[in-house]
């Protein structure tokens, strides 16, 4: 893995095809790979290491262009279906180089068109070009761009290219070392071999073959200083004497002058004079030649490729471009970049962004079913981070989470990119095309996130290549809250921005995608997605479905995913919360993916397969590394003003349905010791009593408190669905361990319940909700929750001791009679759990569920 910076980035643009070295399959154009030359000069760049440990190069950035445009998300804009690419308007410099062409006017202060008839040139009989149609290459290229013949052209014959994003960065001004590289490879220079002559050349220089090519050939020499000048600005009457030095041109005996004759340097006159003569330059509009300003890229394209015919080394051909596919949101970028590779693949992933970035090592970690690469980058010089975490499942499939950190108050902008190769079509199957109904009126409140960006389908020869899930990208503030008496600490971020990141130019056949991560200051910005070569969804209609479900059940559906789990809506009971309500933290319940886990066993979609071995990873991640459960990282209000609790703490639902989680789908997912969760929370269960956690009824009969603090001695409340699921888990335990002390807990719940069961049930046939210490019942219950707790009760019991069932019968037939005279509607759960034991005709009336309510 290695990273490139702006000085050596330039070089890739001006490479030739005939250089020997290797070259980056991945960027557009031939460029030269930085494996074994990589610049080391010490006055414009800073050098840093790779993952392999060998030297990469970090040059500074170079000073902005004043119409340059940054590239950025537009966090309301609408992204529709790929459209062809907008004209661009001529671009202008403060010293441009640039020729009339029938889609501009020559700019003021411009350099006139050549006009080959008027100059004096050897009479040679020209070759002859051809009009060709090529499909769009580079982003910034259009038809309509003045000089896409010259470029164009160059780039077909592999002497150019652009940048790895696609780019050509016209604007941007071309360095000694680079225009080096650019003569070696159009003239077919012969490598030439290293000498210690130029203090600013190594032996890892990416400059290397065109410095010593083009100084032996007499093109370019070195400074009085000892250096070659690699990274200097390249002046146009430099650009002069080393085209009349390339390509061999005479004085033709024609005079010519410029009003700025004197200020052209005496040695550069003569060569400026004789490329006048040959019709390749012509001076600014105002008879001046400008010698001091310094060229970019395409003046020097325009040169070179004037060169290379007026000396009849090329026909000149005519260009048709046919314009790219690109995104509503996606905008060239003309500002000059820093581009760090991430990864190592055919097509790898990249980084950019007008701020340096400097790499800071790679991390691994292997998990049950995956195995983590995290790769770290330091951003600017405000103490920015990215993190780049390629998720590798077993099956071939990946998760990659990006997520920048600034610290800093400026504002950063930093993307993450790769192309797809050989792409003959694509298709962004959007979810906006199923619009949400936002709802306020629960105790989460207003939620301001969605869903994902999309499907994205990408085709290769007809045939499927990639489908990738495109998420969002998330803008949002650390917020912590300390608690001095207990010495923990509550957690929860502050969303500020929901955003699209993806963004994507289809350039001939490659297909770049964009993923744009935009820091305000002061803040975390993440964004995720999830590659497969194979269908994610089994059918359409399935890819549909769960798209119009994550629509319906917003808040309960897992959009903003992060290497360390996903974050969700807290209730507005929960601190610390900011202004905007809008706080979101790690729910337990909800980094387990209970519904994917349904749907795979229904469906067979591999997107649900993935997602259930991306919460066991993250499930991992949250735990404590030496503790045996799992502890709540945000405060609950409602329990701080009852109780004085305060996070962390063991909230007894969450880790039962973690436990569950484990047991039934660890074997089919090969989680190491996946029976383990619930011996442990069956063993947490079990010494409760003798902890002090409980809620005695009789000295055989206790409710089981709902939360254990980690650093507090407090018995809270016991709700229903609270003691009936811990019971459940303990009886389940018993029936796979076979260890007394879970059956002897379980029968103690039992007792209780018996002996409290009228007071459990209200007048209108519904349960409270809770009891409290002192024993009493208060708080209206879960419609749907508790029965499917209640049923399975009366499952366990029936299998373990049939006795125990008629205070469970009684209550399971209060509550569905109840759901049934409100028509409050049963969930999937509840109707399958009455049909299997035997009792369907207590079957609530009303709306089917997925989620129980």
């Amino acid at each position: 893995m290695f990273k490139i910076k702006s000085a050596l980035l330039a070089s890739l643009l001006f490479l030739s095809t005939a250089l020997p070295t290797a070259t980056y399959a991945n960027v557009q154009g031939t460029v030269e790979a930085e494996n074994s030359s990589v610049q080391n000069s010490t006055t414009t760049t800073t050098e840093t290491t790779d993952s392999g440990n060998n030297p990469v190069v970090q040059e500074e950035t170079v000073k902005e262009e004043k119409d340059a445009e940054s590239i950025s998300a537009d966090e309301n804009a609408e992204q529709t279906p790929s459209t062809p690419a907008q004209p661009e308007e001529p671009q202008t410099e403060t010293s441009p180089e640039n020729e009339i062409s029938d889609e501009q006017d020559s700019p003021a202060n411009t350099e006139q068109p050549a006009d080959d008839e008027s100059s004096d040139q050897p009479v040679t009989q020209p070759l002859t070009g051809q009009k060709l149609t090529v499909k769009q290459k580079l982003a910034d290229v259009p038809d309509s761009f003045w000089a896409k013949n010259e470029v164009m052209q160059l780039v077909e014959m592999g002497v150019i290219g652009g940048y790895p994003d696609a780019q050509f960065r016209p604007n941007l001004n071309i360095n000694r070392g680079q225009a080096a590289n650019l003569f070696k490879g159009a003239l077919k220079l012969p490598d030439g071999k290293y000498q210690n002559k130029f203090s600013d050349v190594s032996t890892k220089s990416s400059y290397l073959l065109g410095v010593f090519s083009t100084y032996e050939a007499g093109i370019f020499g070195g400074k009085p200083d000892g250096r070659f000048g690699v990274a200097d600005a390249l002046t146009r009457e430099q650009m002069a004497t080393t085209l009349v030095r390339a390509f061999d041109l005479k004085d033709t005996g024609k005079e010519l002058t410029f009003k700025d004759w004197n200020r052209i340097s005496e040695s550069h006159r003569e060569n400026v004079k004789i490329l006048a003569q040959h019709g390749i330059t012509t001076g600014r509009e105002d008879g001046t030649f400008d010698p001091k300003a310094t060229v970019n890229r395409v003046t020097f394209s325009v040169m070179l490729h004037r060169a290379l015919v007026a000396t009849n080394k090329i026909a000149k051909n005519e260009y048709k471009v046919q314009a790219a596919e690109v995104s509503s949101n996606f905008k060239n970028n003309r500002e000059e970049m820093n581009f760090a590779q991430v990864t190592s693949d055919a097509n790898p992933l990249y980084l950019r962004s007008t701020a340096t970035i400097v790499f800071k090592g790679t991390t691994t970690e292997t998990y049950g079913v995956a195995k983590d690469t995290v790769y770290n980058y330091a951003v600017g010089n405000q103490g920015a981070t990215v993190k780049v975490t390629v998720r590798a499942l077993e099956n071939g499939d990946d998760f990659v989470f990006t997520t920048l950190t600034n610290k800093g108050k400026s504002k950063l902008t930093v993307d993450l990119f790769h192309k797809a190769t050989n792409v003959t079509n694509f298709r962004l199957y959007r979810y906006d095309r199923f619009p949400i109904e936002k709802n306020s009126a629960d105790v989460f409140g207003f939620d301001s996130s969605s869903y994902p960006t999309g499907l994205l389908r990408i085709m290769e020869n007809e045939k499927l290549s990639t489908e990738r899930m495109v998420g969002q990208a998330y803008r949002s503030k650390q917020l912590t809250q300390s608690y001095k008496d207990t010495g923990g600490t509550s957690y929860m971020r502050d969303l500020e921005s929901e955003y699209e990141a993806y963004s994507q130019a289809w350039l001939g056949e490659d297909l770049f995608s964009y993923y744009t991560l935009v820091s305000n200051g002061n803040d975390i910005v993440d964004t995720w997605y999830m590659n497969s070569n194979e269908r994610l969804f089994e059918t359409d209609e399935n890819m549909n479905g769960w798209m119009l479900e994550s629509a319906i059940n917003y808040k309960k559906r897992n959009n903003w995913y992060t290497a360390e789990g996903p974050y969700n809506k807290m209730a507005t009971t929960t601190e610390p919360m900011p202004k905007s309500f809008q706080g979101f933290g790690r729910n337990l319940l909800l980094v387990k993916e209970d519904r994917a886990l349904v749907l795979l066993k229904e469906q067979g979609d591999r997107y649900f397969a993935n997602l259930v071995k991306n919460s066991f990873i993250n499930l991992d991640k949250f735990k404590d590394d030496d503790a045996t459960y799992w502890k709540t990282e945000v405060t609950s209000t409602y329990l701080k003003n009852l109780f004085g609790i305060t996070a962390p703490f063991i909230d007894t639902r969450f880790n039962e349905q973690i436990a569950l989680f484990y047991y039934n789908s660890g074997a089919e997912f090969n989680i190491p010791n996946y029976k383990e969760p619930l011996r442990n929370y069956a063993n947490l269960l079990a010494s409760r009593k003798q902890a002090g956690h409980v809620i005695n009824v009789a000295n055989d009969a206790y409710y089981i408190s709902d939360y254990f603090p980690v650093n507090q001695q407090v018995t809270t409340h016991a709700s229903m669905n609270h003691v009936l699921g811990g019971m459940n888990v303990l009886l389940l335990a018993y029936k796979e361990f076979k260890d007394p002390k879970y059956l002897e807990a379980a029968k103690s719940i039992s007792r209780a319940l018996q002996i409290e069961k009228n007071k459990w049930i209200r007048s209108n046939g519904d349960i409270w909700y809770r009891v409290n210490p002192k024993g009493e019942f208060a708080g209206d219950d879960y419609k749907h929750l508790t029965l499917e707790d209640l049923i399975n009760s009366y499952k366990y019991w029936k299998d373990i001791d049939p006795t125990q069932l008629p205070v469970f019968e009684e209550m399971l037939i209060s509550k569905a009679n109840y759901l049934s005279k409100n028509r409050l509607g049963h969930t999937y759960k509840i109707k399958n759990g009455l049909e299997e034991i035997g009792m369907s005709q207590y079957l609530p009336a009303g709306k089917l569920y997925t989620d129980a309510l």
